[in-house]
């Protein structure tokens, strides 16, 4: 079918970032399936790319088992001003072999009883059509939060870049944060009636890296593996806020206490106001 077109999966996506099944692990402990939407994502981003490129054919080879899994890609196709007869539906089947053949066969380790599942899931929809696609439900709801926290007051962020607090301080250049603890990436707080709440944190150890200088913190949940707080970043030398997830040399400090607000984080940067949240 390829021929001199492109295939697009998510599992090539996931695979080009690292180990497959490490990264299917980490999501499963940790309960935090954003890496997964963020492939996805990444993996429709790029098939638009070829459609815009004009190559073809483009195969979205995703598994699409419900009518809404390639939903988005033909609503952008049809955006794009792709034709109804540009878009064909290729249902490849089992090429006649049992769930049990596929267990074997599948190179990802996917179990028996999820291939029996997803299966079953298919063939109870029926023939897909470009009409049952565009009108079934939408699968990802889109949101507008980037990261829930507990967000610092000007109190707390100046009391953070004290070193004497810890006796430690960022190497001259890098950039300052000090700005908030982070609740969960990628989504808000789950209980609304918490946004807005006063909430005091520990600050009873600090770590530095080449990239990264943090403080670890207690006094509010947070899906974090090390609820911390950036302090400062090494940006010249490529450092990331998110590189504080990776220090690895802590050291005991005086507890002091600090305080914040628990908020909604937007794309912009910018604390989501909590009535429009609720």
């Amino acid at each position: 079918m390829v021929k001199e077109g492109v295939i697009h999966s998510t599992d090539s996506v996931i695979e080009s970032w690292g180990n497959y099944n490490e990264f299917f692990n980490k999501m499963v402990e940790s309960e935090d399936f954003t890496p997964l939407s963020r492939a996805h994502s990444k993996n429709l981003s790029n098939a638009i790319a070829s459609i815009k490129e004009g190559k073809s054919p483009v195969v979205f080879d995703n598994t699409n088992i419900k009518m809404n899994e390639p939903k988005r890609l033909v609503e952008l196709a049809l955006k794009m001003g792709l034709d109804e007869n540009n878009i064909k539906i290729v249902d490849i089947g089992t090429n006649g072999l049992t769930a049990e053949q596929l267990a074997k066969r599948n190179s990802h380790g996917v179990p028996l009883e999820k291939i029996q599942s997803m299966m079953a899931s298919h063939k109870g929809q029926g023939d897909m059509t470009l009409k049952k696609i565009l009108e079934s439900k939408d699968m990802y709801k889109t949101s507008d939060v980037l990261y829930s926290c507990v967000l610092l007051d000007k109190a707390s962020h100046n009391a953070l870049i004290t070193p004497a607090n810890y006796n430690v301080e960022p190497p001259d250049g890098w950039v300052i944060f000090a700005h908030h603890m982070t609740i969960a990436f990628g989504k808000g707080v789950k209980d609304k009636s918490e946004l807005g709440k006063k909430v005091t944190l520990r600050v009873f150890k600090v770590g530095i890296s080449d990239m990264a200088m943090a403080v670890q913190v207690d006094g509010y949940p947070s899906e974090k593996a090390i609820p911390h707080i950036t302090i400062a970043i090494n940006k010249d030398g490529g450092g990331k806020p998110k590189d504080s997830n990776d220090i690895t040399k802590w050291q005991d400090i005086k507890p002091f206490y600090i305080t914040g607000v628990v908020a909604d984080i937007g794309k912009d940067n910018m604390p989501i106001p909590v009535s429009s949240t609720k």
